[in-house]
């Protein structure tokens, strides 16, 4: 039977930089001096393939998505990074009715209004205690500050 303190008491606590230092005092103390610089070469090669993978699946972080069709876009700025993802029935939907832009097909994500929309709405923080009419006011103020960008790029101001 599974004894839970048991299992608890197993489980060292490890510290920021995942027990290394302690694995390889152990390590060292069961080897010879000779075969130590070989095994911290190892063990530092698997802490970094370690690191590695953690990199790349923060880059990738919707995998699984993408085995089920999905698709997706990545894009960003010197301080964020943002990623839309999307289904394929989503993206066949894109310039259809109900709703359908003449400018759906332009752009890299379907239904782009759609997606803009669920974004902005919503954003505003739960405590800032605001009504209906005030969200929507600074969605409206939002979104003429997009408009006054995108008019600064059209003059050739960017």
């Amino acid at each position: 039977m599974f004894n839970l303190s048991t299992f608890k008491g197993n489980i060292r606590h490890r510290d920021w930089d995942g027990g290394q230092k302690e694995r390889r005092q152990q390590l060292r103390t069961r080897m010879s001096p000779r075969t130590a610089p070989a095994v911290d070469r190892w063990v530092d090669e698997q802490m970094f393939e370690e690191d590695i993978r953690a990199v790349l699946l923060m880059m990738r972080p919707h995998g699984r998505e993408r085995l089920m069709g999905w698709s997706e876009y990545r894009t960003g700025a010197k301080h964020f990074r943002a990623t839309v993802s999307w289904d394929e029935e989503f993206a066949a939907d894109s310039g259809s009715e109900p709703d359908p832009q003449p400018y759906d097909e332009m752009f890299r994500v379907p239904n782009f209004a759609d997606v803009l929309e669920t974004l902005l709405v919503g954003s505003i923080r739960s405590d800032a205690e605001l009504t209906t009419e005030e969200e929507c006011d600074t969605y409206r103020a939002l979104l003429g500050e997009l408009i006054r960008r995108v008019d600064r790029r059209a003059r050739g101001e960017e």
